[in-house]
């Protein structure tokens, strides 16, 4: 099935109301509606990476929309190969960068607005960990490919020969890239079909939202993380004595 354009799957998204959403250099930022309500949208598309003016633009509209529209949802969605990969972006501090981005959505949730994410692409490594993974809670589209490390680069940092992890990939949700491995980890609240109402199932995402962190809960649920929710609880009782 060939991949909708970034215009026809904001149109999905938010209707009409997406015309009120920039694009420029695969950087997304605007404002639209969804169920009537106004909200602010930040993201990326076409699988562009993140580098340093990326994470400032996308920083300077969280800014915008805390100062001119307080407690506006802030949808966020995700369709990034990851950071971008260059020395000159490193020394240019890209990790900074990106800890402004966090700490504006930070900011943003202490003054009430719900962080909604979708992943609508790829969704991996840094530009997902640096906005998208921050969200109160997190959907993704069933084409989706989310994960925060290829087996390629998991293999270069750990040593275990590629044909190892991908065997272990099987019956290890952790290592398998997509949208349904990542559920079961609890990363992602719930998938959507791409023949759902998308305009419908954001509406409600955003009704629903909490800030109450059910990912490890999640995990044990549905059989990806069989030890987290044990460990936290521990880790909380031993904190409140």
């Amino acid at each position: 099935m060939k991949k909708p354009t970034p215009r026809a799957l904001l149109a999905r998204l938010f209707g009409s109301s997406a015309r009120g959403i920039s694009i420029e250099k695969n950087i997304l930022t605007g404002t639209a509606s969804v169920d009537g309500a106004e909200v602010c949208v930040i993201g990326t598309a076409a699988g562009t990476y993140v580098d340093n003016a990326a994470a400032l633009k996308l920083a300077g509209h969280v800014i915008e929309c805390v100062e001119r529209h307080p407690r506006r949802p802030i949808v966020m969605l995700v369709d990034s190969a990851g950071q971008e990969p260059n020395r000159v972006a490193e020394m240019l501090g890209l990790a900074s960068y990106f800890g402004h981005l966090l700490s504006c959505l930070e900011l943003a949730r202490r003054r009430g607005h719900k962080l909604i994410t979708v992943a609508t692409g790829q969704a991996i490594g840094g530009a997902f960990i640096c906005y998208g993974m921050f969200a109160d809670k997190i959907y993704a589209l069933d084409s989706a490919s989310v994960g925060l490390m290829p087996v390629e680069a998991m293999s270069a940092v750990t040593k275990i020969p590629v044909p190892v992890l991908r065997k272990l990939s099987k019956t290890m949700p952790s290592l398998e890239f997509g949208a349904k491995p990542f559920a079961l980890l609890g990363g992602v609240e719930e998938v959507w079909s791409s023949k759902d109402d998308l305009q419908k199932k954001l509406a409600r995402a955003i009704a629903t939202a909490t800030t109450e962190d059910n990912r490890a809960a999640l995990g044990a649920k549905r059989g990806g993380r069989k030890l987290a929710l044990d460990i936290r609880k521990k880790v909380l009782a031993q904190a409140a004595k």
